[in-house]
């Protein structure tokens, strides 16, 4: 079995306990160079997994030159609020490999409990 199917079995169970959280919508993994790993989608909105996970390694790549132009450091956590709710991205390593964790939760979670979430679920898959 490849490292990937590993790492998807291994996210399936994982993914699908903080997606108990009514407020959560998106939580999805894909690698810095734009490859869909694994998601699930329970919000009313359809994505293309493909998309999104373009989308979330053009939003590492330009978090990370702002942070590194800015700070001198590399890029943690970026946020997108939105009206009717948050999205947020996470940097981190994996088995010697690069991802960016997404997660997406309705108005009814604030920005902080979407960071608490997030970065428990990124600890728990490191």
């Amino acid at each position: 079995m490849s490292s990937d199917a590993d790492l998807r079995n291994r996210l399936q169970p994982l993914f699908a306990r903080y997606a108990e959280n009514d407020a959560i919508e998106v939580i999805a993994l894909a690698t810095t160079d734009g490859f869909p790993v694994y998601s699930i989608n329970q919000g009313a909105e359809h994505f293309a997994e493909d998309t999104l996970s373009a989308a979330a390694s053009t939003l590492h790549s330009v978090s990370n030159a702002v942070t590194r132009q800015i700070l001198g450091k590399g890029f943690k956590i970026t946020f997108i609020e939105a009206e009717q709710g948050n999205v947020a991205f996470v940097a981190l390593t994996l088995s010697g490999r690069d991802y960016v964790l997404v997660m997406s939760a309705r108005e009814s979670l604030n920005i902080a409990s979407l960071r608490l979430l997030i970065n428990r679920l990124a600890k728990e898959m490191g």
